[in-house]
């Protein structure tokens, strides 16, 4: 049954017109009855929205073509009484059985031909007459745009086609008398149609005038009709507009056009492209698509398949629509999906056609439509990674590099406003994260206020979340997504979601860390680890996460906000700070586990407890650290009263910290960390954290601060009862000391250390004391005693499997050989603890040793092998950003220089050396200083 009001009739054979029963119906303008004609052509399916845009107005829609559709769709509703129906982004009229004259018109055709099958020509001219009766003149006449003048074209074959085989059962019938006059007409009207001579040759020999002609007996016609032979239309040519700002994206283009172009290929060739909404991957597409028309002459098929969509196309209504521009007639359209598909194949076989699948759902959707014949080509793009299809070729499409970006911003604004405004073009494309619809919809915005600033416009961004959300900007009929919102793009791949997915889409942008692993997502959303990699895969396959690494995830930034929003929207802060809680001690867990490996046996470990019983590995890497601290700070925001688990996770970072040298990056989330423990009077949090942040402090140089730091720690630890941290404070006290060249009270510091930790059963801290005390002993002239301590730390680390402490113990014992005058045993020593420290993944210890080995060589009278060596030092100290390194290595080295001759780059490099030790108040400043004053002066 029809929507529309009882007794609506349409007509498209001739002027279009709706009658409800004897009634005109008011259809409105021109272009409004092109947009009733597409509907009532593809009547009871969906036409969407953007086929629309394309049908009426075609390359150069007009930015208000989304508002006029949707006014022209209300005013048609309101003239029929109903049945045109929205669905998604798109528009259905509901046609009931005898309320169009084309349905009518096809089917007498379709009684005719079966009247010819059954033997009754007579019957059958009847009903073909009464079928061409119903012709009011030119079909669709006057209607505008190209999908009007594409169906005319149609109508107008079929017209033709159907006259043609009322012709011949004419003849057939020996009706030829009237036939010569109305077929010359016609011969005038379309002189390039040979079978409409041939019939008028035909007619004229029936009735005896031969001479007039064409062709004599021997080429007369056999007078069987044909009708099934299918009009002659127009080559399909069914491409989408293209905007003409398209910018980069050559090297895709080139692939496509590389992967596209037919070269006698054995099978047909399917590309694929993907990327997440909004990326551009339908406008490279048809871009491309456009590129080849000269190797498809055939033409170029094409199909929305909305499979972001909650109504994504139905294959076998795709292949009706194929086969309809291929020439088939709806009543010869098999019911059957199979049948049709059969027939689309047959259709295409030998033709040189390129098919454009756009925004598919999965491999099972597109299936059906691949042509059999290798002289067609597919160029697919989804969201989905399609990781059924059978492609020769997959692009995934990356966000604009950032000259792009801008590029295409000028192409919409002018170039001239971005020349006036460098500075901040460069960041409006930027905070669009280099996303090709960001970039649209902030440059139509602009484009359309040219009075704006670019300064204005970036402010306005900055202080709206997310910044392309619903109602900013203008609407634009983007093809990955629907018109109006970058958020509304995202959110048809959102909506395909189960529960479990969205919560950990949503859940995924909490933590303010760049990318995540499973194990952290899976503890994230207190999920199984097989769940969570099932989920966290579907959301790959949808674009809405990136995998830059296996089982390694990651948002796009706009995508980041846009999952951020919702968690705003549907998980309530106790939710979120839930999750962070999950994490953090998901994160204390690996790092406590890295602890164990690193320092085994020592007694802390066992003083770490977070919840989860085990965590992953856990890499060192500077995003993995930077990822930890920023989760802690963030835990702790929203819940100052878990300092103690994130202490424990900062106290766990020790030994990442210490081979990895990226100290600098906790001197921030320490102190914060310090601070709430001191609101929350959490002692053992504050001794905790106070020992990290002055063990940064020390590392960095900064000893005056490193001392207030680990005063305040080791008096909070003494409260706290937390006897192994407190080893562990005065042991790096001790270090603060020697670095300022305050032997005694260093020495006094490692006693005190030793005697705790034998005490508490920290055996690791007492062997780490002693090695450490070595340089102290050494100067103190207590030289038995400093090889001691380098034997005894040796052999506990070797029997306890520490390789960090059997590397140190080997530095240590370089030393006492380099002061023992024996050079070469120092050298060797310093190369073996290198080695050690370089497999074992502590560069801070290559570094020590480099800078050894550099005096080793300058004891031993070598001061070119220690110049070149002193180099590799500084190289190595700056890798780590070690300035007090890097400071001690410069006056080696420029005293190296000295020494070898080359006075000009020894006073470029203790120049240099004594500007660092100064700013960080070393005592090697004076050693320095000494050495540059004995320099000939420049030009002597």
């Amino acid at each position: 049954m029809s929507g529309t009001r009882p007794g609506t009739y349409f007509s498209l054979l001739g002027p279009v017109q709706a009658h409800c029963g004897d009634s005109p119906l008011p259809l409105g303008p021109p272009q409004q009855r092109a947009l009733l004609t597409m509907l009532l052509c593809r009547r009871n399916a969906v036409v969407g929205l953007d086929e629309l845009i394309d049908g009426l107005w075609g390359g150069e829609p007009p930015r208000s073509a989304v508002g006029t559709v949707r006014s022209y769709a209300y005013r048609l509703r309101r003239a029929l009484g109903g049945g045109l129906l929205t669905h998604g982004r798109g528009y259905a009229l509901q046609v009931g059985p005898g309320e169009l004259d084309l349905t009518r018109f096809d089917e007498l055709t379709t009684r005719a031909r079966a009247d010819v099958s059954a033997g009754d020509p007579e019957a059958a001219r009847d009903l073909l007459a009464r079928a061409l009766e119903m012709w009011r003149g030119p079909a669709l006449a006057g209607l505008p745009g190209p999908q009007a003048r594409i169906q005319r074209e149609r109508l107008a074959e079929l017209r033709l086609s159907v006259l043609m085989e009322r012709v011949e059962l004419d003849l057939l019938l020996g009706r030829h008398g009237g036939l010569v006059a109305e077929l010359t007409g016609l011969c005038l009207e379309h002189p390039l149609n040979d079978r409409l001579r041939t019939l008028r040759d035909a007619a004229l020999e029936r009735g005896g005038r031969e001479r007039e002609a064409r062709t004599t007996a021997p080429g007369a016609p056999t007078l069987t009709p044909t009708p099934t032979a299918p009009p002659h239309l127009p080559v399909p040519a069914q491409l989408p507009y293209v905007p003409s700002d398209f910018t980069g994206r050559t090297e895709a283009v080139r692939d496509l056009l590389d992967a596209l172009a037919p070269t006698a290929p054995e099978t047909v060739v399917v590309c694929a492209v993907g990327g997440i909404g909004g990326i551009g991957k339908t406008t490279l597409a048809v871009h491309a698509a456009g590129r080849l028309r000269e190797h498809f002459p055939d033409g170029q098929l094409y199909a929305n398949l909305r499979g972001v969509r909650e109504d994504p196309a139905d294959p076998a209504a795709v292949l009706a629509g194929f086969l309809r521009a291929l020439g088939v007639t709806d009543p010869a359209l098999p019911e059957e999906p199979r049948e049709r598909a059969a027939l689309y194949r047959t259709r295409l076989e030998g033709k040189r056609i390129l098919l454009v699948l756009d925004d598919a759902r999965d491999a099972a959707q597109i299936e059906p439509l691949l042509p059999g014949s290798p002289t067609c080509a597919v160029l697919v793009t989804s969201r989905s990674t399609l990781s059924g299809l059978p492609a020769a070729r997959r692009l995934r499409l990356d966000v604009l590099p950032a000259a792009e970006a801008l590029a295409l911003l000028g192409r919409i604004v002018g170039e001239e406003r971005i020349a006036a405004e460098p500075a901040e073009a460069a960041a409006l494309v930027e905070r669009c994260g280099g996303l090709p619809l960001a970039v649209r919809i902030a440059g139509s915005r602009l484009g359309t206020r040219p009075a704006w600033k670019l300064a204005d416009f970036l402010r306005l961004l900055d202080g709206r979340r997310p910044a392309f959300g619903p109602g900013f900007g203008p609407a634009f009929p983007g093809r990955d997504g629907p018109e109006g919102s970058v958020e509304a793009c995202f959110r048809l791949s959102y909506d395909l979601l189960d529960a479990g997915q969205a919560r950990l889409f949503r859940l995924m942008a909490v933590p303010r860390t760049p990318t995540l692993d499973l194990a952290s997502a899976a503890a994230l959303a207190g999920l199984d680890p097989a769940e969570a990699e099932r989920h966290l895969e579907r959301l790959t396959a949808l674009g809405l996460l990136e995998s830059p690494a296996p089982l390694t995830y990651r948002f796009h930034d706009l995508l980041g906000e846009f999952a951020a929003a919702r968690s705003e929207e549907r998980d309530s802060p106790g939710e979120r700070t839930a999750a962070l809680l999950r994490l953090a001690d998901h994160m204390l867990a690996c790092a406590r586990e890295a602890y164990a490996a690193e320092r085994p046996g020592h007694p802390l470990v066992g003083l770490l407890t977070p919840t989860t019983a085990r965590g992953a590995s856990f890499e060192a890497g500077p995003s993995h650290i930077e990822a930890v601290l920023a989760v802690a700070v963030q835990t702790l925001e929203a819940r100052p009263s878990a300092v103690g688990l994130i202490a424990d996770t900062l106290l766990a970072l020790d030994p990442a910290l210490d081979g990895s040298f990226l100290w600098a990056a906790l001197l921030v989330p320490a102190r914060r960390i310090l601070r709430t423990a001191g609101e929350q009077e959490n002692v053992r949090a504050a001794g905790r954290t106070g020992f990290l942040l002055g063990s940064a402090l020390t590392r960095l140089g900064r000893f005056d601060e490193a001392e207030a730091a680990l005063h305040d720690a080791e008096r909070a630890a003494a409260a706290a009862v937390d006897e192994v941290v407190r080893t562990e404070i005065l042991i790096c006290r001790a270090v603060a000391r020697q670095g300022r060249a305050d032997w005694t009270a260093a020495d006094a510091l490692y006693r005190e250390a030793i005697a705790a930790g034998t005490a508490c059963g920290n055996a690791w801290g007492t062997t780490n004391a002693r090695s450490n005390s070595v340089s102290t002993l050494l100067r103190l002239r207590r030289y038995e005693e400093a090889a001691e301590a380098c034997r005894l730390s040796l052999t506990a680390a070797r029997e306890g499997g520490d390789r960090y402490g059997e590397a140190h113990a080997l530095y240590s014992l370089g030393i006492v050989a380099r002061q023992g005058g024996r050079a070469a045993e120092a050298i060797a020593r310093h190369r073996e603890s290198a080695e050690l420290g370089v497999r074992g993944g502590y560069p801070a210890l290559e570094v020590m040793n480099l800078i050894s080995e550099t005096a080793a060589h300058l004891a031993a009278g070598h001061p070119r092998e220690a110049a070149e060596c002193g180099e590799r030092a500084l190289a190595a100290a700056q890798r780590l950003g070690w300035r007090a390194a890097q400071a001690r290595t410069l006056r080696l080295l420029g005293t190296a220089l000295a020494e070898s001759g080359d006075h000009a780059r020894a006073r470029t490099r203790l120049t240099q050396a004594l500007a660092h030790l100064e700013a960080l108040a070393l005592p090697e400043a004076a050693q320095a200083s000494a050495v540059l004053a004995s320099l000939a002066p420049p030009g002597h």
